[in-house]
């Protein structure tokens, strides 16, 4: 009975249609460009305030950019489009590889490794975080040598969160296009939509589905170098930013790089005082009391209290940051200039403009301690 099905099952088998195997093949894509003339300039300061400290080059460093088969990694996730830019004489060449079948990704991967090689530094965005470790993960998985492995990296997203995120909230690739770099897309494909386009290739062999993939990769990559020049310029000039949320998160920049006499010029000219004449200066007059607070704080953890006291007491002509420049003040005047009196009165105006219990009740325990310090004083005299 057993030997019977299975010659049966032989014989289906044998007479089923057989579907021909694809043989792995790896499509190439060369394009280019002029080369933003601003790359050939780059400040150097800019690029080091972005916490690149190693050399760069804008010659030598390679743009790159994946588009995978699902957008959370994992260990199924594979790249099957990789496009590399490159600065070439005044032309700014991009080369693209994609996977015909999974069968092609140690092609791929043959593929990109030389360039990937000769690159001094490699510039993404968003790179760091999934980009790279991927394409390690891949070179992994195909038992080849990483060329990844040690080479510098500027991933161009967190130079750009510290210094747009404050304005622009919105701080994806395809959103600082339109607001910063000027550049509009037509009929882009969402990334979203990109693994089931090539899911939907791989079934159908209809290349067609695959063309606004191409497109948007060239396009990510052609806007890494546009926005390398703009986020240098923006680094090595924070002054002459045109919106004043700019400026202040380019000062917070700039102080945790220690780079502290230019963070507080940033605060300064963030905190002046402008007429409301737009919604934008409402919002610059929000940031105005930010930066004095911090401003204010940089310059208390350095020791400077008179020029902190100043910027408190200008908070309060100001009436910025509600109880903070009055309990700021209290404790200089508690612990340091050692008149409990002065930090008393300083303390009972803040706790007329307490807003919560919390602050409230933080605030009665530091009149009750003044007051009993008070009390002891007078009574030791």
């Amino acid at each position: 009975m057993a030997s019977s099905l299975k010659s049966k099952l032989n014989a289906l088998s044998s007479s089923a249609p057989k579907k021909p195997v694809q043989k792995p093949v790896l499509m190439e894509y060369r394009s280019e460009t002029a080369a933003e003339r601003a790359l050939f300039s780059l400040p150097a300061e800019g690029v080091r305030r972005m916490a690149f400290d190693a050399p760069f080059d804008a010659r030598r460093a390679l743009f790159l950019d994946t588009e995978t088969t699902g957008l959370s990694g994992g260990a199924g996730t594979v790249a099957f489009l990789v496009g590399l830019g490159r600065v070439e004489g005044d032309r700014f060449v991009v080369y693209q590889y994609m996977m015909s079948n999974y069968g092609a990704e140690a092609l791929l991967l043959e593929k990109i490794t030389p360039m990937i090689r000769e690159a001094q530094t490699l510039v993404t965005f968003n790179g760091r975080s999934f980009d790279v470790p991927l394409l390690r993960s891949r070179f992994t998985m195909c038992r080849m040598d990483d060329p990844t492995a040690g080479k510098p990296h500027l991933d161009l997203i967190h130079p750009a969160r510290r210094v747009w995120k404050l304005r622009l909230k919105d701080c994806s690739l395809g959103h600082i296009e339109e607001t910063e770099l000027g550049l509009h897309r037509d009929h882009d494909i969402p990334g979203a939509e990109v693994p089931e386009r090539y899911f939907s290739f791989l079934k159908t062999g209809d290349m067609t589905l695959l063309e606004d993939v191409v497109d948007h990769n060239r396009q990510d990559i052609v806007s890494l170098g546009t926005l390398l020049a703009r986020l240098a310029g923006s680094y090595a000039a924070p002054l002459e930013q045109t919106s004043m949320l700019d400026v202040f998160s380019l000062g917070r920049a700039l102080q945790r790089r220690g780079e502290r006499g230019d963070a507080e010029t940033c605060y300064r000219l963030a905190a002046k005082e402008r007429p409301l004449s737009t919604i934008e200066r409402l919002r610059e007059r929000h940031v105005a009391a930010s930066a004095n607070r911090q401003l204010s704080l940089m310059l208390r953890s350095g020791g400077d209290m008179l020029r902190a006291e100043s910027v408190w007491r200008d908070m309060i002509d100001r009436r910025q940051m509600g109880i903070f420049p009055y309990v700021e003040l209290a404790k200089l005047y508690e612990h340091s200039r050692r008149d409990p009196e002065e930090a008393l009165r300083l303390t009972e105006r803040a706790l007329e403009l307490a807003a919560d219990d919390e602050e409230k009740a933080a605030l009665h325990k530091r009149r009750e301690r003044l007051t009993r310090r008070i009390e002891a004083r007078r009574s030791s005299k």
